[in-house]
C-alpha cells in the first residue's frame, strides 16, 4: 500500500531507495513464504508453534523495515512538514538505516514478548496501512513523547500479518482469553471482530481485506483521532521539543474510557473520594450502588496514575530489561527562535502568547 514515487528524493539518485527495498524483499519474501508453509503444516497437525520460533524471529528485522516504510508511517513522517514529499523520505531513512535501532527493536520483540499465532478459518483478517498493528492492553498515562502502544512498552500487543488466515501475535501483559502462548488460537467471529477493529484503528489512510462485509462493518468502528498527534513542549531553559505521536489504540473498553476521561477521574478522586469515601459507601456517580460494586475500579486506576505522575521514581513504563523501545518522531529540538517550520513556529508563538496572557490575568 504505497504510492508512485513515494520513496524518491531530489538529493538521491532515482530508484536508489526502491532498489535497496528490492534487495530486502528478495531475502524477506522467501523466508516469509517458507514460514507460511511451515505454519500451514503445523496448524493442520495441531502442533504448537515452538518449533517455528526460530523462523518467526528471523523475519522480524524485515517486518520492521516494512513497518517503517508503510503508508501510515509515511503519513506520520510528513505531518505538518513544509516539504512533505522530501521530509517523509528523510525521516523514513533515518529509521531504516539505523542498524542499532532495528536490531534493538528486533531483540525487544523476540526476547521480551510472548508469542502466539491467531487463526481466522474464514480468512477475514484485515491489513492496516501501518502493516504491523500495535495496541495498548492497559491505559498507562498521557505521554508527551509516546503513545500507550509503542513497541517495548508494558501491556502492549503487536500484530504481524502473514495471510488472511494467520497473524503472529507478540504480547506483554493481559491478553484476551482467546490467545494462548506458543499455540495456534482459532478465533470465533466476535474475537475476529475485536482484532480487526484494532487493525482498522491503526490505519491512517487505507485498510484492506478480502471480506467486503467486514470492511463495511469496520467503517462504524470509532477512531479517537484521524491523524497522528502533535506534541509541543517548552522546557524551563526555553528550549522546544516538537514530536509526532501515533494515535492511541486500546483493546479494552475500560482503557478507552480512561483515555477519554483520565483527568476528570483524577480530579473527582482528589476532590470527592480520597480520604472521604469508603468501599461500602454510596458511589459518587449517583447510581445508589455501593462504591466497591460501582466505580471503584476506574477511580483506583485514576489514583494509581496520579501517584505515578507525582512520583518520578515510579514512572517506569517499559518492559523490564528492554534497552530499545519504539521512539516517536522528533521533528525539532532546540531554541524556540531557531524553528524553521513556519506552521509550527506560528502555533508555538500563539500557544505561549495565550499562556502568558492567562498567567498575567488569572
Amino acid at each position: 500500500m504505497s504510492q508512485k514515487f513515494v520513496y524518491e528524493h531530489p538529493r538521491i539518485k532515482t530508484n536508489t531507495v526502491e532498489n535497496i527495498f528490492a534487495k530486502f524483499e528478495s531475502k524477506a519474501f522467501p523466508l516469509i513464504d517458507g514460514l507460511i508453509y511451515e505454519i500451514e503444516n503445523n496448524y493442520e497437525n495441531k502442533q504448537s508453534i515452538i518449533g517455528l520460533m526460530q523462523t518467526i524471529k528471523s523475519i522480524i528485522p524485515y517486518v520492521l523495515l516494512f513497518y517503517f516504510r508503510s503508508g501510515a508511517l509515511l503519513k506520520e513522517y510528513s505531518m505538518d512538514a513544509e516539504e512533505p514529499k522530501n521530509t517523509k523520505v528523510e525521516r523514513m531513512l533515518l529509521n531504516i538505516m539505523d542498524v542499532n535501532y532495528i536490531r534493538g527493536l528486533k531483540d525487544t520483540i523476540c526476547n521480551y514478548y510472548k508469542c502466539g499465532i491467531i487463526v481466522d478459518e474464514k480468512e477475514r483478517f484485515l491489513l492496516s496501512d501501518q502493516y504491523v498493528s500495535t495496541v495498548a492492553l492497559m491505559y498507562k498515562n498521557r505521554f508527551s513523547n509516546a503513545s500507550n502502544r509503542q513497541i517495548g512498552m508494558k501491556e502492549t500487543m503487536i500484530l504481524i500479518p502473514l495471510t488472511l488466515k494467520f497473524y503472529i501475535v507478540f504480547y506483554n501483559g493481559r491478553i484476551p482469553s482467546y490467545i494462548e502462548e506458543n499455540m495456534f488460537s482459532v478465533l470465533n467471529d466476535d474475537s475476529v471482530d475485536e482484532i480487526n477493529n484494532v487493525i482498522f484503528q491503526n490505519s491512517y489512510v487505507k485498510c484492506v481485506g478480502k471480506s467486503e462485509s467486514e470492511l463495511e462493518r469496520v467503517k462504524s468502528v470509532p477512531i479517537e483521532s484521524y491523524s497522528p498527534i502533535k506534541c509541543i513542549m517548552k522546557y524551563s531553559d526555553g528550549s522546544i521539543q516538537d514530536r509526532i505521536i501515533k494515535r492511541e489504540v486500546f483493546l479494552y473498553d475500560e482503557d478507552k474510557d480512561m483515555n477519554a476521561h483520565s483527568y476528570e477521574y483524577m480530579s473527582t478522586y482528589v476532590k470527592d473520594i480520597k480520604g472521604k469515601l469508603g468501599r461500602n459507601d454510596v458511589c459518587v456517580c449517583g447510581s445508589g450502588i455501593k462504591y466497591k460494586k460501582c466505580c471503584m475500579k476506574k477511580y483506583e486506576t485514576a489514583a494509581r496514575i496520579l501517584r505515578v505522575t507525582q512520583n518520578p521514581r515510579m514512572q517506569n513504563y517499559t518492559i523490564p530489561g528492554v534497552w530499545v523501545t519504539e521512539d516517536s518522531i522528533l521533528e525539532y529540538q532546540g531554541p524556540q527562535e531557531k524553528i524553521t517550520n513556519r506552521h509550527d513556529k506560528g502555533v508555538i508563538e500563539k500557544i505561549f502568547e495565550m499562556t502568558e496572557s492567562d498567567t498575567q490575568n488569572p
